[in-house]
């Protein structure tokens, strides 16, 4: 190698070094994309991407507001929904508590019948059971001890009889 090409080598070698330097120097870093960040293909491409979200009457805008609105809308409907499901189960509840309550008192007043037709003779007690509702008069015999009510279907007519004990074996 003769000197001038050496020094021509030398000079390239200190050139690229300095420049490699330099440009290390002025780097900026490179920023992260997001996911919101978008990459384009050109800035044609950018600009009119841009504009169109830029736009606040665009198509885009519109559907994404009217269906924000929407699901507002629904959460809405929804909690009313869930308010009109806790009254309902709320009054539900309070109704169950007053059928039992009705029953209860129905059931104490049937019993108190029950001990004042065995106390009664047999024979009046039949005409006043013969006169009631079959499904009272068979409430009112179910209550009673077995020797009373027995006394008293005997003094029943045979037909209302068979009525009233047909009706009490299939009630109980």
């Amino acid at each position: 190698m003769t000197m001038k090409h050496t020094l021509v080598a030398a000079f390239t070698l200190v050139f690229l070094t300095c420049t490699l330097t330099h440009a290390e120097k002025q780097t900026t870093p490179v920023p992260v994309k997001t996911g919101q960040e978008k990459q384009y293909g050109s800035v044609e491409e950018r600009r009119i991407m841009e504009s169109l979200q830029g736009e606040s009457g665009s198509p885009l805008n519109k559907e994404r507001d009217d269906l924000d609105n929407k699901k507002k809308e629904l959460k809405r409907l929804e909690s009313e929904v869930d308010k009109k499901l806790d009254q309902l189960n709320q009054m539900r509840v309070r109704i169950e508590k007053l059928l039992a309550e009705k029953e209860a008192k129905e059931s104490k007043k049937i019993q108190e019948l029950a001990k004042m037709y065995e106390k009664m003779a047999a024979d009046k007690a039949a005409l006043i059971l013969s006169a009631v509702d079959q499904d009272l008069a068979v409430s009112i015999l179910a209550k009673m001890k077995t020797k009373s009510a027995a006394k008293i279907l005997n003094n029943i007519e045979r037909e209302k009889a068979a009525k009233l004990s047909t009706a009490y074996s299939l009630d109980n």
